[in-house]
């Protein structure tokens, strides 16, 4: 059976606790205030009784007994105002009581105790004067009845046994009754008449306080309600200041949408007075009836169901201009269920909207210039690869010839030059991919130490030639096979270690391999060369900067390998550390992180590519799809001594042509052409009901999406430009051999 509750979410058990304890804290808290409150009539009355005493007793102990009622009434109520209250403001209401109780026991001792100052001390106490006190006493008490029950009744108790105790008293000490036999009828009336007054006492005392405690209640919910009214007519006051000085438009329309109020903002956006507002439409005012802006009437249709809008709807102020406002609009239903007046917050968004547009226009502009930018790099890296192929590939055919040591040399001084070029223009694309965010890490298994003795070789020539001594130092603790991009990090260490060959003079260049405790692999480059100033050797990093302009006139280079090293390191989530001074050489520390793969997953290293002879099988058929003709020249000199057919193709279109005539084993196939381009024609290739033949992408675009647009218009593998002879050669005797990657 589901527990039922009261309004406010408590079972009505815990209601009628809670209100039980309301009601003996108001009783309490009514005692407390009516004992503080009487105490000048107690006093009196005391003072009136001890004088009364005087006469049968003397000065001096009736002014003890004053004293003992005056004390023992203060300590009264001195403890309920001081004691028992706080306790009771702090919820600890039975202990409040307790203590009440204690006081008020203590004040009917002192009562009693001062009237057997009269009892005991007069030879003969006039039995009346003592009942009356006690009587007084029991008056007292009865009165207090009603608002603390347990005080009252103590007190009645004590007043009670008091005479029992004192005719005991007397009985035992004075060996008499005589003091207090009763022996006059108008002793017993007397008895008669005080125990009438006190039960008439004590119910009128209980009737009066029942209708003190109605009245008390009912003045408190008055308070209480009178407070909640003032809290929210504060409240009221607030709010409509808030909505009045808002810088937000506030308007008040009635359930047909007619202006009731609006606070001065309205006034400030729209031009318009509340007076000139006022029972207007809000849609006919704020349009003033354009036809264009009022098709938009999402915001009317929202009213008429008695719904909410919110979105940005152009208006137009009084004096004609347009603007535009974030509307929200909402519904205010009364105690039927009907909307009552509609509440519409507006915000002017004109200058936000234009921001936003000018932001747009700025966006589109930057995205613009990003794709000019990649566009000319990508036409850039084209038009100087396709050439450079011709003088590459020319170079290495020329040094093939019978030359003399002067013919090599200047042959030897293209094939130099032109590699020199490549690196630049390398190095300019390696940076617009990581100022793009494109650079990507293809991390593989690899053996640390043979990929640094590789790349030591390929720059032992440079040394050589300077008359440096390059060296490798390999710890015994190096991890046998690590997973990383070999690919990435072999072009760090060669930028760094090709920089310390170029700057050191005489000396030598050292390359220390380590591996640290957090798992990185690390690599030092330590030379003897010209060093760096402390000033410098942060520029150094940044794009096209050397540490003095004479370095670039006396070394050469462009500026890019440090600043591209250390993007590459930080892409891999690695750090460059520099430690230098001028004239003392310079060492270079990388570590990057990398995984530690056991000996159960070593491979055998790739051998590096050398430039040795290769020699392919008899019998391929080649097609080179080449609008270049220099190029076209050089790749089919490559292959003049080789066992293959090869034939030509100078566009899309005649590669077409030529593939669906003549099946052929092997396509070069050259992206950029007039007519058709290269992957235009590899998708129409694959269409066509022939042996497909294994299609590889001649391309000078460098970036790895357009590399990706190749495989996906179905081409197998790709060749950047420019081509060299060992390469051209090698992917044919992969492809013969069945190594050629796949889409």
């Amino acid at each position: 059976m589901k527990k039922e509750t009261s309004s406010d979410g408590a079972p009505p058990s815990i209601q009628a606790a809670m209100a039980a304890t309301r009601r003996e804290k108001e009783q309490l808290d009514f005692y407390i205030n009516d004992r503080a409150k009487r105490i000048k009539v107690r006093l009196v009355l005391y003072l009136l009784g001890c004088s009364l005493a005087y006469l049968a007793i003397g000065f001096w102990l009736s002014l003890c007994a004053f004293a003992v009622l005056l004390l023992s009434d203060l300590f009264d109520v001195y403890n309920l105002l001081r004691v028992v209250r706080p306790l009771m403001v702090a919820g600890k209401l039975r202990m409040a009581r307790r203590r009440a109780f204690v006081s008020g026991l203590m004040q009917g001792l002192g009562f009693g105790l001062a009237t057997c100052f009269y009892f005991f001390t007069v030879p003969n106490p006039d039995i009346i004067f003592v009942i009356g006190c006690f009587g007084l006493g029991a008056v007292n008490a009865v009165i207090v009845l009603p608002q603390n029950k347990e005080v009252a009744l103590a007190r009645l108790g004590l007043y009670g046994v008091a005479p029992i105790c004192m005719v005991l008293i007397q009985k035992t000490f004075f060996g008499g009754w005589e003091p207090v036999i009763i022996n006059s009828p108008a002793v017993v009336m007397l008895l008669a008449c005080m125990i009438y007054m006190i039960l008439t006492f004590a119910k009128a005392g209980m009737e009066n306080h029942s209708v003190n405690g109605a009245l008390f209640r009912s003045r408190e919910d008055l308070k209480q309600a009178y407070e909640h009214m003032a809290r929210q007519q504060a409240e009221m006051r607030r709010l409509s200041q808030v909505a009045l000085k808002a810088n937000d438009t506030v308007i008040i329309t009635d359930p047909q949408r007619r202006i009731v109020w609006v606070n001065e903002a309205f006034t400030r956006h729209s031009g318009y007075t509340p007076e000139e507002a006022h029972g207007r439409y809000v849609a006919e005012l704020m349009t003033q009836n354009d036809p264009e802006i009022m098709k938009n009437d999402s915001i009317d249709r929202a009213a008429a169901t008695g719904g909410r809008f919110r979105g940005e709807v152009q208006s137009i102020r009084k004096d004609g201009s347009h603007y535009w406002l974030d509307v929200n609009l909402f519904p205010i239903f009364g105690d039927d269920g009907e909307v009552e007046f509609f509440v519409t917050i507006e915000r002017d968004v004109t200058e936000a909207r234009k921001v936003a547009k000018d932001m747009a226009e700025a966006r589109a502009q930057a995205e613009a210039g990003a794709r000019a930018k990649a566009e000319f790099l990508a036409n850039m890296s084209h038009e100087i690869r396709t050439p450079l192929t011709g003088v590459m590939g020319m170079a290495e055919l020329l040094a093939e010839t019978d030359l003399d040591d002067e013919q090599r040399r200047y042959a030897d001084t293209i094939r130099s030059s032109s590699l020199s070029l490549m690196a630049i223009i390398n190095d300019i694309l390696d940076l617009s991919k990581l100022d793009a965010g494109r650079m990507e890490l293809h991390p593989v298994p690899f053996a640390p130490e043979a990929c640094f003795r590789e790349t030591l070789d390929l720059l032992e020539p440079m040394a050589r030639a300077k008359g440096l001594s390059l060296r490798l130092t390999v710890p015994d603790e190096l991890p046998g096979m690590v997973k990383a991009d070999d690919g990435r990090l072999r072009q760090v260490a060669t930028n760094i270690i090709g920089n310390a060959i170029k700057f050191t003079e005489k000396g030598s260049v050292v390359v220390t391999l380590s591996a640290d405790a957090q798992g990185r692999l690390c690599f030092a480059v330590r030379d003897t060369g010209i060093g760096i100033s402390k000033d410098k050797q942060e520029q150094i990093f940044d794009h096209f900067t050397q540490a003095e302009a004479s370095t670039t006139r006396r070394f050469g280079g462009s500026g890019l390998g440090l600043s591209i090293s250390r993007h590459i390191v930080a892409a891999m989530g690695g750090e460059i550390q520099l430690t230098s001074e001028l004239g003392k050489g310079a060492t270079f520390c990388v570590c990057v992180p990398v995984d530690v793969l056991s000996d159960a997953t070593e491979e055998t290293p790739k051998p590096a590519t050398s430039p040795i002879s290769v020699d392919l099988v008899a019998g391929s058929s080649i097609l080179i799809v080449e609008d270049n003709q220099t190029n076209r020249f050089l790749l089919g000199r490559y292959l003049k001594d080789q066992p293959v057919v090869v034939d030509f193709a100078v566009d899309g279109v005649d590669a077409l042509e030529k593939t669906a005539a003549g099946p052929y084993d092997l396509v070069f196939m050259d992206v950029s052409m007039p007519r058709m381009g290269g992957i235009e024609a590899t998708r129409q290739i694959r269409e066509l009901p022939i042996p497909q033949p294994t299609i590889v992408a001649l391309t000078a675009h460098a970036f790895d999406d357009e590399r990706q647009a190749c495989l996906d218009a179905g081409m197998d593998d790709f060749l950047t430009k420019p081509i060299r002879k060992v390469d051209f050669l090698r992917r044919i005797a992969e492809f013969q051999n069945g190594e050629a990657a796949a889409a």
